[in-house]
């Protein structure tokens, strides 16, 4: 009797353990673990030793007014305190006369003292009419041609308004010049911006 029942105890736990093996094979549902959901990490910045530097381009050169845009207009050959002098293009120039003054000072910075008085006369043999706003004139003495200052002497009457074709004008300009330095004087007159320079040179002594 013990014997038939603990075969039949036997043939149970098998039946139980078979059916517990054909569920778990034909489609018995396995409990899931849940997935665990990761947030998105934030993007690192990377470490300078990561960047890659972009190629650095040149440095361009700068642009600008050149030394030779900055240079004086070229002087044409000196001439005589007593002879014309043309640029070529139909305007000429004269020194009617080179004085010594004693000048006067007026305005600021100007102080009186020995001077020379230089008459410039500008003709216009050109078809146009040629403006006498930008006339420049200067002077130098000496074999260095150290600057002489301008005075602002009431006598003084620079170059203003136009030369009328085959007309000419005058102007008068004052420079400070002791009398020891007028053994070589220079006097240069540009008539325009960019004109080449008329260079008259001899003694004022």
């Amino acid at each position: 009797m013990l014997l038939s029942v603990w075969a039949a105890a036997v043939l149970v736990v098998a039946v139980v353990i078979g059916l517990v093996v054909v569920w778990s094979g034909d489609g018995g549902e396995a409990s899931a673990t849940p997935a665990t959901t990761t947030e998105p990490s934030a993007t690192a910045e990377p470490t300078p030793a990561e960047v890659e530097l972009a190629p650095t381009a040149p440095t361009p050169e700068p642009t600008g007014p050149t030394s030779e845009a900055d240079a004086l207009p070229p002087s044409l050959p000196a001439v005589g305190l007593d002879r014309p002098a043309a640029v070529g293009n139909g305007v000429t120039a004269v020194v009617p006369s080179l004085e010594a003054i004693d000048g006067k000072a007026q305005g600021p910075g100007n102080v009186a003292g020995p001077a020379l008085r230089a008459t410039v006369r500008i003709s216009n043999d050109t078809d146009e009419p040629v403006s006498l706003d930008a006339v420049v004139v200067d002077l130098a003495t000496g074999a260095d041609l150290a600057p002489a200052s301008p005075l602002d002497d009431p006598s003084e009457s620079p170059f203003r308004g136009t030369v009328a074709p085959g007309e000419t004008a005058e102007g008068v300009y004052v420079f400070t010049v002791p009398v020891d330095d007028r053994a070589a004087v220079t006097l240069s007159v540009g008539y325009q911006a960019g004109a080449p320079f008329l260079v008259f040179t001899g003694s004022a002594a």
